[in-house]
């Protein structure tokens, strides 16, 4: 969950029914009671015209985000992985194979019959 982007979705929601039914939302329980959550979302979502829909989406994409941590977590794995080096044996591998593909266009070359 996107935590910083529901609860920005929570209080909008909290306005919107507020300004529309004239009841507004239990924030912090939206965010941890799933049924609760539910028939929230399906109160704004019958809000048509309003931008009670719009937001019914964008929390449910947020609630399915992953976490700023988690987030955070990827990125800093990806670092680490970008920055190892390749194993030397690798590195000695591709340095023969590379040597072997010259070695093999230059005899070709050098084999061939001259045109004088």
């Amino acid at each position: 969950m996107h935590h910083r982007h529901c609860t920005k979705l929570s209080e909008r929601m909290h306005e919107l029914l507020l300004r529309e039914l004239g009841q507004g939302i239990d924030r912090s329980r939206l965010l941890l009671d799933v049924l609760y959550a539910r028939d929230v979302l399906l109160v704004c979502e019958a809000l048509v015209g309003t931008e009670g829909p719009l937001f019914a989406r964008a929390f449910r994409r947020a609630m399915a985000a992953p976490s700023e941590d988690e987030l955070a977590r990827r990125a800093s794995s990806l670092r680490r992985h970008r920055a190892r080096p390749w194993p030397q044996a690798l590195q000695s591998l591709i340095r023969g194979l590379v040597r072997g593909v010259a070695h093999a266009f230059t005899s070709r070359s050098s084999s061939a019959p001259s045109a004088t």
